[in-house]
């Protein structure tokens, strides 16, 4: 073969590793999902979700070619008061035993800046799917900051993003107490991601 056409397919080659989403999976100990609500106009309580699963495919020189995908276990649920948590996986709330997980898929990304982007995506909840929009902001990217202090850490390649939307949850079919308790949900998402090898 001609050294010009093998220097070609080399080219070609680079170009497709270059451009290869890496895949990564979650951090657990260094990712929540927290969700927030107006309890009547007095306080706005917190809770999160501590059982998820997931993975995110990103190129940070194509973020627009980015997807991820999360399943999250209703099961989980946690505000730090167990007869709320109890409360929540009941039928009139997220019907925990007919509806196990929630599920996010991204259908696009959209480039807002250096550093920040939307995500739109499919959210299913007690199996009803509606299109969200998240707010992204990319934090990091690179060798995990650790990996000269911590063994663990070494040859750990990691992404960071911070992420937030605002849905109605009676959009959903979870309309229990509305408006004494907002159906306004503001979701915020902090994520530490490792690069799957191999």
């Amino acid at each position: 073969m001609p050294i010009k056409a093998l220097l070609t397919l080399a080219l070609l080659a680079m170009a497709s590793v270059a451009a290869r989403a890496d895949t990564y999976v979650f951090d657990k100990g260094h990712t929540s999902i927290r969700f927030a609500w107006n309890h009547l106009g007095l306080s706005r309580p917190s809770g999160r979700f501590m059982d998820f699963d997931g993975r995110l495919e990103f190129d940070p020189t194509q973020p627009e070619k980015g997807r991820v995908e999360v399943t999250i276990k209703v099961a989980s649920v946690w505000t730090g008061v167990a007869a709320l948590d109890d409360h929540l996986k009941k039928a009139d709330y997220f019907d925990a035993e007919r509806f196990p997980t929630i599920h996010f898929k991204s259908t696009g990304v959209r480039k807002t800046g250096d550093k920040t982007g939307e995500v739109a995506g499919d959210l299913t909840i007690m199996g009803i799917t509606k299109p969200v929009t998240l707010q992204v902001t990319w934090n990091f990217t690179g060798p995990h900051p650790l990996a000269s202090l911590n063994p663990k850490y070494k040859g750990v390649f990691a992404s960071g993003f911070s992420a937030r939307t605002t849905i109605r949850r009676s959009e959903w079919g979870i309309k229990r107490s509305v408006p004494l308790v907002s159906d306004e949900i503001l979701i915020e998402i902090e994520t530490e991601l490792s690069r799957k090898e191999g």
